[in-house]
Order: structure tokens, then C-alpha cells, then sequence
């Protein structure tokens, strides 16, 4: 994906999962599970993890993720980490 693209938000159709990759080397998942949630922020270093960012990617495209604007996935991180904090 051209750099031009970048920064994106993103989310799980159901909202339990929010994505915003900042660079192809850079993104943060924030994971709602019950009553709790958890946050991986990840600086893309191997072969595996760059798969990783590609398959969200595609994931995107074919219309699994819903896309969002900056705005929303804010407001839907505030919602999530009222949550206890798992790790």
C-alpha cells in the first residue's frame, strides 16, 4: 500500500477489534474481550510480522474491516479503554 495511505483506522465489524496502522512499520490494536480490553502496539521488524500488516491490509480491501475516520476510531478507543486493562 503507497505511503500516501497512511495513517488508517480501522475495525472488526462488530467493534471488538480497532486497528490504526500509522506507517507500514507501525500500528496499534486495541482488542475488547468481555469486560476487559488489550492493546498491542507493534514496530514491524520481521518478515511475519510485515504478512501480518498485508493480511489486515487485504482484509480491509475485500470488505472484512470496516474503515474509519481518525474521529471515530478516537472516540471508540475512549470506549474500549474504560475497560480494565488486561497485561
Amino acid at each position: 500500500m503507497p505511503a500516501s495511505s497512511y495513517p488508517r483506522w480501522f475495525a472488526t465489524p462488530d467493534g471488538n477489534t480497532l486497528y490504526a496502522i500509522f506507517s507500514p512499520e507501525h500500528w496499534v490494536e486495541h482488542q475488547r474481550m468481555g469486560g476487559h480490553y488489550q492493546r498491542y502496539e507493534m514496530e514491524v521488524k520481521t518478515y511475519a510480522d510485515r504478512l501480518h500488516v498485508a493480511a489486515l491490509e487485504d482484509r480491509l480491501a475485500s470488505g472484512a474491516l470496516v474503515s474509519m475516520g481518525e474521529a471515530e476510531y478516537e472516540q471508540q478507543v475512549r470506549h474500549i479503554e474504560r475497560l480494565k486493562r488486561l497485561g
